[in-house]
Order: C-alpha cells, then structure tokens, then sequence
C-alpha cells in the first residue's frame, strides 16, 4: 500500500484511548473521586494495550517518545504566542520564590542521591539520573524526557524512559496525596471559603459539562472564515515558530557536530532543549506582532485550546511510551528517589507558603504542591477542587509566578548539566559536588533577593 497511515493511526489510537478514558471518568466514582486527569488514565488503558503487555496495538516507544518531545515544543510555542501580562504582584512574585526555591531542593537531594549510590552500590549510575526529580516532577515528563534523551547519546542508557516514568509517578502523586491533603485541610477548616464538595461543578469531577450547566467559550474568530478559518491562523503561527526553531537548532548544531567527539555530543544534548528556543522565539515573534499592531490576529482562548490538546495528548504519549523492560534495571531507584522526592516537596512547600505568602495559605500550598509534582494544570486542578470558580488570586498568582520563573528560573535550569562537563571530562564525583554546592548558593541567593523585594514592598506600603 503506498499511503502510509502510522503517524495517523498513533493519533487515533490515542484519540480512543482518550474518549475511553473520558467516558469511564464519567461513569467511575474512583476516578471521579481523585479528580484524576482523562489523559493520565488513557495513557495506562494504551501501555495496557500497546504491544508491551497485551499487544493488541503497535505503538512504536521511539515514535511515542518523538510525540513527547514535539507537543512538548508545541505546547510552550502556545504558551509564548498566547501572550500574558507578567504580574509583579506579591503573590506572584512570592509563588515564584516559592518554586525555584523548591527546584534548588530538588536538585539538592536528587544530586546527594546520586553521590551516594555511585559511592555504595551503584558505580555507573549517570550523574544526571537525580535530575529527574527536578525536572519530571517540579517541570513535566516532556522536559524530563527531551533531555533525557540527549543525555542518551553520551551514556545515559533509557534516560528518556526514566523521565517518563519519573513524570508518571509525579502525576500520581500530585492527584492522589493533592486529594488526600485536601480532605485533611477541609477536616481542620484551613481552606479559605470552601463550604463543601456540594458546591462543586459536577463536570469537574464527571469530565463532561452537563447539558444544563454553563458553558465556557473555546475561543473568538479573529479572521473571516469565508477567507481562512481563525484555528487554521493559530496553527499557522505556531508553524512559523517551529520552522524558526527547527532551523535554529540545525545552524548552531550543525558544525558541532561535523567536529564529533564531545562537540557532538554536546550538539545532541542542544536539541533536548529545543522547547526553551520555541518559547524564545514564541515570545519574540508575540512581541513583534504587539509592537507593529497585528496581535488582534491571535486569540487567546484557541492558543490556551491548542496547548492544552498538546499537553493531553504528551501526557497519553509519555505514560504509553514508558520502557518496562529498561525500567526494570531503575526500579528500585526510581521507587526510592520518589519517596523521598514526594515528602520533601510536601514539606517544603508547606513551610514556604506559610512564611511567605500573607493569605490564602492553604490554597496556595494545594495548588504550588500540584504544580510542583505534576504540572501547571494538575495545580489548577487540585486548586479548582477548594476554589471552585477561582474567586482568589491563587490561580492568577500561579499562572504569572511561572511566568517569572521563565526568567528568574534559568540558573536552576543550566545547573542540570553540570554533572554531565564532569562525566565527560572523567571527573563525575567533582562535578556532583559542584552541583549541589551551586544549588545551595542559588537558594542563597533566592532568599537574598526576595528579602530586597519585601523590603522595597514593606518601604513602599509604609510612605503611602
């Protein structure tokens, strides 16, 4: 047959896998229960199936783990393009200090995790292999899963599976204790104005708005349909940029790796991050379009759409695309490394808001503990369970803190690499070393400037 349909079938395999998901959430109290996302349970009904256990579907893991890392790209290209006002609040900006805060420790224990086991049983371990704790969970499995496989082809064998299965159990995490802290903070009364379950849409725990229920709107045409459909101009946009990227990432690799040796690996590791260049070109491209008056032509409704199908589906890909047989030789790691990475972030968390922020405490540590285990939509919707129509600025503040954290987060992101200059120059202890001497200097710093910020903000109260 000379059409090929396997790029097509992979989406639509998922695409079942996903209505499945959607209509057992409809009708299951468990899933109901823990608010767990349709994607997150289509992703295992598809590992179910995938030719890995039962082998009723053909979902080659190298096509999967290519899925992750473009809707990884595409989704932050949304983001960036959608365009948002980056609040300087107190509530942002402390929401900000509060994560990157968090990434450092992270990346704290992560790395200590790693020293000891090369030091006991575990020799060969690759440095980075603590890093997942930083970037599946306090990030998301796309991230985890880009990087890892450039560190792939420089010794990391199945750093792009462990990302993901990282990312996975992080998802878990975020829903199942999110809940369980949340029936334990209405129990003790710390939520703000929450009055019951009651109140509660019920599609948000059905997944499927009533026919009696209001309902939101996607999005507004920006172009007339009779000339170009307004979906058809946004994924265009986003095409732009990925071109721009895609090219970007060929100019500057390219002669890398026609050097070889450790150019090229350093070439191949560049491309995991091929989703920090579409956001800087996501940006800038919004920006042009802002300064020369052609921003009407976005909408931001069907950006936010588009984004959040990418994420559905990367979150379907990731769990699918996890390696059972690789993981087998990390499981015992990955296991250990979670449960100690989970209680340090609920910990953490709780004892940052509550220092920090001035209101709306138990909202902020539900949401920031969502965010910081899984992602920005499991924050939101663990936040949404407690604050049913975001009536406080928790979700607000969640959103423009990770704004901020684009910009004051980049010295905890170029700190993942780290390990990796000493494992190629044969000096990995040394270099591990470094690493957590540099994430405890960045958590200096951190506190250093959000003690200025409060000073100027408790000044500046004073004189008015």
């Amino acid at each position: 047959m000379g059409i090929r349909w396997e790029i097509v079938m992979d989406f639509a395999y998922m695409g079942v896998f996903l209505l499945v998901a959607t209509l057992l959430r409809n009708r299951i109290g468990f899933l109901q229960k823990y608010l767990i996302p349709n994607a997150i349970f289509a992703g295992f009904i598809g590992l179910l199936f995938s030719q890995q256990l039962l082998g009723l579907v053909d979902l080659p893991l190298d096509r999967l783990g290519d899925y992750v890392y473009h809707l990884l790209t595409v989704t932050f290209v949304a983001m960036g393009l959608r365009g948002s006002r980056v609040s300087h609040s107190y509530g942002a900006v402390a929401t900000a200090v509060v994560h990157c805060k968090t990434y450092a420790a992270q990346i704290l224990l992560g790395t200590a995790f790693v020293v000891v086991l090369i030091l006991t049983y575990f020799p060969t371990l690759f440095p980075t292999f603590g890093m997942n704790l930083f970037l599946a969970f306090g990030n998301n499995p796309g991230v985890a899963y880009s990087l890892g496989r450039g560190w792939e082809e420089i010794g990391f064998i199945g750093g792009g599976g462990v990302g993901l299965t990282f990312g996975t159990v992080g998802f878990l995490i975020a829903y199942f204790v999110g809940i369980i802290l949340i029936n334990w903070g209405i129990k003790h009364k710390k939520t703000a104005g929450f009055k019951g379950y009651e109140q509660l849409p019920p599609s948000v725990r059905t997944g499927i708005v009533a026919k009696n229920e209001p309902k939101k709107e996607a999005g507004k045409l920006t172009t007339a349909s009779e000339a170009v459909d307004t979906l058809s101009v946004q994924i265009c946009l986003i095409g732009v940029v990925l071109v721009i990227t895609y090219w970007t990432m060929r100019i500057v690799t390219g002669p890398l790796l026609e050097i070889g040796g450790v150019a090229a690996q350093f070439a191949n590791l560049l491309w995991g991050f091929g989703f920090v260049v579409g956001i800087v070109y996501a940006l800038l491209v919004r920006f042009l379009l802002d300064l020369f008056h052609l921003d009407h032509i976005i909408d931001g409704g069907l950006m936010t759409r588009l984004a959040g199908t990418s994420i559905d589906y990367m979150i379907m890909a990731a769990i699918i695309a996890i390696p059972i047989l690789a993981i087998r030789v990390y499981w015992l790691e990955i296991a250990i490394l979670s449960l100690l990475g989970g209680p340090l972030c609920l910990l953490l968390v709780y004892t940052l808001v509550y220092r920090i922020h001035r209101d709306f405490h138990f909202e902020r540590f539900i949401s920031s503990f969502g965010l910081l285990t899984g992602i920005m939509t499991s924050g939101l919707a663990l936040l949404r369970v407690i604050d049913p129509d975001f009536e406080t600025p928790v979700a607000e503040d969640l959103v423009y803190g990770g704004a901020l954290i684009f910009f004051i987060g980049i010295p905890v992101m170029l700190l993942v690499n780290v390990p990796v200059i000493g494992y190629l120059q044969g000096q990995t202890m040394k270099y591990l070393l470094i690493t957590m001497g540099l994430a405890i200097l960045y958590i200096l710093a951190i506190y250093a400037i959000w003690r200025g910020y409060k000073y100027l903000i408790n000044r500046g109260q004073k004189n008015n």
